[in-house]
């Protein structure tokens, strides 16, 4: 579910007590300094974003700090760019002209031609691909090569100084296994820049603090286009980063008051009501799931009363408490996600008047992830044959019993079974179909995971279920089963639109939805929905992420 977020603007000053080097440092930019960024398909774009891309706003600030100063910047930034990739631009690049993402710049003739200060920004698709593993020896590898790299851009270009910027988030999710692995490499950022003696621009750190700030006005806020890449505010929070950790906070903070539209809405739509919403833990066969609701109210100018706010959730949900006054608060909501989206209404009353928030809670999957032997994909990984990935764990998982113990999976891992939702720090969504990876394990090469969630229908009927993918990027296999049919198996990158449906029928009580999928490189999320014939909305189906008794659901 989402991330527990900081509730107030005060958290965009929070990087100066997490990086006071960086944040307190005095400014470092010269006038007439050249300022060349290194990078991967983030860099990219900032160059090519043109005045409100990162680049274009760090540009910006610099000129609000330096109006007399004739800065120039170039953004080297190549998608897919590894720090190990980057060293392989430096060694082509010395004999040859190197182009990027920002078209006719060149990285020879622009490393060649030295610079006053070099930034890197690299470390993304490392954790993206993946191209490491989850292991400290691992990070301490990266960290190894980000340092021969530092040092040959240093050799190169010879600048006066030398930045290391943070890696951006990777998915929404701030305690996701891939921003927790971020954390460790950029921990390792630390003593690197001071061995260095380099900047390290808090641009991670500042994005997450927008984040923050974007939810107390927006439930559904981001920073990133596609959990990844940055959108026009996520290019404000790299730039105020970047100029902060140049020491730069006067300019900053101006860029943040020009460009408060980009997270803060106009006066005339106060006020808001927002929320958060954070998922406890609990066993996967927990039939009901906790969750904490954190509001925040904003205020209008003419009307700065405290709200009295309350939660209304379905029935067989308990809420507490009642009732809540002031201008943040937690609700505790309990019950079982047997719709597939289990609504909970905010109502904040004021003044004689009320404004409304819907919270929709999508029903759950029970997964296990796994590593396996990448059966049914070439050696190169670039063709899939469904027909030789057959495991003796397919067939065991056809049948309901086999969810009551650990999954044996092919390379001997016994993972647990644990519950699911999407959320909307996720790809895909809050989507109740979705299910991204992200969410449950840090995923490398080859990883297998398995799925299940059960249906109940009142009657045999007619269904269309239809597969897909909200990924930018990723290869990955699918195999779906509607309790003993096989619906598919291929590739949904493969698929025309990246979406295949299929008719099939759910029969009168519970069905199984079952899922398999091995991954090989990028991101990994998917989606299986069912959509009824005409008349016929689905609304009476009740779910379940667990094998479910043989009675039918109880109606509510």
């Amino acid at each position: 579910m989402r991330t527990p977020l900081l509730p107030t603007l005060a958290a965009l000053l929070l990087f100066g007590r997490l990086l006071p080097s960086a944040a307190r440092a005095e400014t470092v930019v010269h006038d007439n300094d050249r300022i060349v960024f290194c990078g991967d398909s983030i860099t990219g774009q900032g160059g090519n974003g043109g005045p409100t891309g990162w680049v274009g706003l760090v540009k910006e600030g610099l000129a609000i700090a330096h109006p007399a100063g004739r800065q120039t910047v170039a953004a080297l930034g190549g998608s897919g760019a590894t720090v190990g990739a980057w060293l392989n631009f430096d060694k082509k690049s010395r004999e040859k002209p190197v182009f990027l993402d920002v078209k006719n710049l060149d990285v020879k003739a622009t490393l060649d031609g030295g610079a006053e200060i070099v930034i890197i920004m690299l470390g993304m698709n490392d954790v993206l691909a993946p191209s490491l593993k989850d292991t400290p020896a691992a990070f301490d590898a990266w960290a190894a090569q980000y340092r021969v790299l530092a040092e040959t851009l240093k050799a190169r270009a010879h600048p006066r100084l030398l930045g290391f910027a943070t890696i951006t988030p990777c998915t929404e999710g701030l305690d996701a296994p891939k921003n927790r692995v971020e954390g460790e490499l950029n921990a390792r950022l630390i003593p690197l820049a001071k061995q260095e003696n380099a900047l390290l621009l808090p641009t991670h750190e500042a994005m997450a603090e927008l984040l923050a700030a974007g939810r107390c006005y927006r439930p559904d806020f981001h920073i990133t286009a596609d959990f990844v890449h940055p959108n026009r505010a996520g290019h404000l929070a790299i730039a105020v980063g970047m100029l902060r950790g140049l020491g730069e906070k006067e300019a900053a903070a101006r860029l943040l008051d020009k460009y408060s539209g980009f997270f803060r809405p106009p006066a005339a739509d106060l006020p808001t009501l927002s929320y958060t919403l954070t998922a406890q833990p609990a066993p996967p066969d927990e039939a009901i799931r906790q969750f904490t609701i954190h509001y925040h109210w904003t205020p209008s100018a003419s009307s700065a009363a405290e709200p009295v706010v309350t939660a209304a959730a379905p029935d067989g949900w308990k809420v507490a408490p009642p009732r809540l006054t002031g201008t943040a608060g937690d609700f505790q909501a309990s019950g079982p996600l047997d719709r597939l989206v289990n609504k909970v209404t905010l109502s904040a009353s004021w003044g004689g008047l009320e404004k409304q928030a819907e919270i929709d809670i999508p029903a759950g999957w029970r997964i296990a992830v796994g590593g396996s032997k990448g059966l049914g994909w070439d050696r190169t990984n670039s063709a899939y044959d469904p027909t030789q990935d057959r495991l003796p764990l397919d067939e065991e998982l056809s049948k309901d019993e086999a969810f009551a113990k650990p999954a044996a999976f092919p390379l001997g891992d016994t993972p647990p079974w644990r519950h699911y939702t999407a959320s909307i720090d996720f790809t895909g969504g809050a989507a109740p179909g979705s299910v991204d990876m992200a969410a449950v394990t840090f995923f490398q090469f080859h990883d297998l995971a398995y799925g299940a969630r059960w249906i109940y229908s009142d009657k045999d009927r007619t269904v269309d279920l239809t597969l897909g993918t909200r990924a930018f990027a990723g290869t990955f296999s699918e195999s779906v089963w509607l309790n003993a049919d096989a619906l598919y198996a291929g590739r949904l990158f493969k698929e025309p639109g990246r979406k295949f449906t299929v008719e099939t029928r759910l029969h009168r009580g519970w069905n199984r939805l079952l899922f398999k999928s091995t991954f090989v490189q990028w991101q990994w999320e998917f989606t299986i929905d069912l959509a009824g014939k005409p008349g016929d909305d689905l609304a009476d189906l009740r779910y379940a992420a667990k094998p479910p008794e043989t009675s039918p659901p109880a109606k509510n």
